[in-house]
């Protein structure tokens, strides 16, 4: 989902919030209990919300399969070869790695002296 349609989603609820619930009486009197099982409006808004819960799980779900355990010679190589050229955030995403993983890693070899263990 784009930004622009995530937009148009917010809007649209807000919208909503203006036109209908501003002005009811039940929300007014209830406490949105009403809202949150009968009214159609809140149905609706729900629905809404729920599309961009959705694209927010995706998004958290697709930033927890990022690589963990032991690092291969070949990132390591690659990781020790571009640390000048690259930063850490796009290191992170050349190694499907996290960010404290990135940085303790450079760490590391740092602290070694190099890769010369790598062929």
């Amino acid at each position: 989902m784009t930004k622009e349609e995530k937009k148009q989603i917010r809007l649209q609820i807000i919208k909503l919030l203006d036109t209908h619930c501003s002005s009811c009486k039940e929300r007014n009197e209830r406490k949105n209990s009403l809202c949150l099982t009968d009214c159609p409006i809140g149905k609706q808004m729900r629905q809404l919300s729920s599309m961009l819960e959705k694209e927010s799980i995706a998004v958290s779900e697709m930033e927890k399969t990022k690589k963990k355990g032991k690092w291969t010679n070949e990132e390591e190589f690659y990781l020790w070869h571009h640390r000048h050229i690259l930063t850490i955030d796009q290191l992170a995403e050349k190694l499907d790695r996290d960010k404290k993983s990135i940085y303790n890693k450079l760490w590391q070899l740092k602290k070694k002296g190099g890769i010369q263990h790598v062929v």
